[in-house]
């Protein structure tokens, strides 16, 4: 269980103390919950998120052939540390949480149901149907429950949470300090469960267009995020750090994808130096294929150590106490609207002008003020470029930043912006491109895993070896809630 309970009871209590939980380790127990449900740790971070996800969402690529997952293997002994975090400390802490404060403490129940919703939409979309409603109960087998029941809950559990935000005195402080995002303030709160509503909404809404309207709406008309100042991160310090800026300086697990490269040099996006360094030894921004084997990875120059692009300097090593762990953007909020009013939905504005809106968010949250800049940008006709790489890669697509009066372009252009917008997270970014194919990615270039071909999208991780050993008639269950074979391939519930 890499780095699930690691480095955290200078600032907080035993995590592995769950029945000693009372009303004043309570705000303690809050607090681990938020940072292992981000995968904080830096041996957690990289195995929860950046080993898979990062990757499969060609946010980034690796310089590493150790790394057999840019190559589509599945490595159990990597993605059990994600399951155990989210079972064994992140879960079962969370449910006493919600248990104790059920009848004394209204505004903090509410936020750790909101909570729980953002840790469990993450899991249930690596894998399908997990573990959820009777998970935590001490039985011995575990059901798992489909995707329609998980996400209906979790709308219910966002209804109960906000209403009981929306009546509660907005001037206390639930968890206070503790509350490593918002330090407990309640307006922060409600537009972060409206927003993450909002996410969730777009997300069933191939497979549920109704409900899917009804929620989105229902998200914009109680107000969702809108300025940087609305936008979810989380506080470190030298006990809880950013585990993505550690593990930048873990070799080169971490550059700039072939994908980025073709679509930030080909719109000249001034978050580039922000996202990205110029390569080491090769002095330019590149980035390189996902799935090269070892000796693609030594055949060419533009292939070698130090070629590619590192992170940007706030990502480094030295900023891991200072620089914010990322939950949500304001930015997200502005694009996931412009896709609802593509749809026709009332999101309270016009595609385009949300559009718009969630570029020059983008930029401003990333220091980007030069309004002269951002007008460019957003009306700039450039598009992504063909590479110079040693497979001299086509440009990944055909599309410019300024907006399009055809449907499916502009459905595209919202993805790619929007992909764009969230980096570095790779999970949410994995999520969408499933969902909407957007935005248009290399195809990796080798497969390493016989059960998926390196020209198709890999879907979800197939389900452990050790659920199929100790759980095994509840896992079967959940294959057959899943609808088909347990294969990386198979298409989740909302992605039709």
């Amino acid at each position: 269980m890499a780095g699930c309970t690691k480095n955290f009871d200078n600032t907080n209590t035993d995590p592995t103390k769950l029945s000693e939980m009372t009303s004043a380790t309570v705000g303690n127990a809050f607090a681990l919950t938020i940072y292992r449900g981000l995968y904080g740790d830096p041996g957690l971070y990289q195995l929860a998120r950046n080993l898979f996800a990062d990757y499969y969402s060609q946010l980034f690529a690796v310089r590493d052939a150790g790394i057999r997952s840019d190559r589509y293997v599945i490595v159990q002994d990597w993605i059990i540390s994600q399951w155990n975090c989210m079972y064994t400390v992140t879960w079962p802490t969370l449910k006493q949480i919600l248990e104790l404060t059920a009848k004394t403490d209204t505004e903090a129940n509410a936020l750790a149901k909101i909570w729980k919703v953002f840790v469990f939409h993450s899991n249930t979309d690596f894998y399908g149907p997990i573990p959820y409603s009777q998970a935590g109960k001490g039985e011995v087998s575990i059901p798992y429950d489909s995707q329609h029941d998980i996400y209906y809950d979790f709308f219910t559990l966002l209804d109960e949470a906000t209403a009981s935000l929306a009546a509660a005195d907005q001037t206390k402080k639930p968890f206070g300090d503790n509350d490593l995002i918002f330090h407990g303030d309640i307006g922060q709160w409600r537009r972060f469960a409206n927003s993450l509503r909002l996410r969730l909404a777009l997300r069933i809404s191939k497979i549920d267009p109704q409900k899917a309207k009804e929620e989105a709406e229902k998200a914009v008309a109680a107000g969702v995020m809108v300025t940087n100042l609305h936008s979810a991160f989380m506080k470190v310090n030298a006990n809880t750090v950013n585990g993505l800026n550690v593990i930048t300086d873990w070799g080169e697990g971490f550059v700039m994808s072939a994908t980025m490269e073709s679509y930030l040099r080909g719109f000249k996006d001034p978050r580039m130096p922000v996202y990205f360094s110029p390569g080491r030894v090769s002095g330019v921004y590149r980035g390189i294929r996902n799935g090269l084997t070892a000796e693609q990875m030594n055949s060419s120059p533009l292939n070698a150590a130090g070629a590619a692009s590192n992170l940007g300097p706030r990502f480094l090593a030295d900023q891991q106490t200072t620089n914010p762990l990322f939950v949500m953007y304001a930015a997200e909020s502005f694009f996931l609207r412009a896709e609802g009013a593509v749809n026709g939905w009332n999101m309270g504005g016009t595609a385009e002008d949300l559009y718009r809106q969630g570029i020059q968010t983008s930029m401003e949250q990333w220091g980007i003020t030069d309004q002269s800049k951002i007008d460019a940008y957003i009306n700039g006709t450039s598009k992504p470029i063909a590479l110079s790489d040693y497979l001299k890669s086509p440009a990944v697509s055909d599309i410019p930043v300024k907006f399009a009066a055809i449907e499916e372009q502009q459905r595209q252009q919202i993805g790619t912006q929007k992909w764009l917008s969230i980096y570095p997270d790779g999970i949410e970014a994995w999520a969408e491109v499933r969902r909407t194919g957007y935005p248009k990615l290399y195809p990796v270039v080798n497969s390493d895993n016989p059960d998926i071909a390196a020209t198709e999208l890999i879907r979800r991780f197939p389900y452990l070896d050790y659920e199929k050993q100790t759980n095994a008639l509840a896992e079967q269950k959940g294959v057959e809630l899943l609808g088909g074979p347990d294969k990386p391939t198979t298409r989740l519930w909302w992605n039709p």
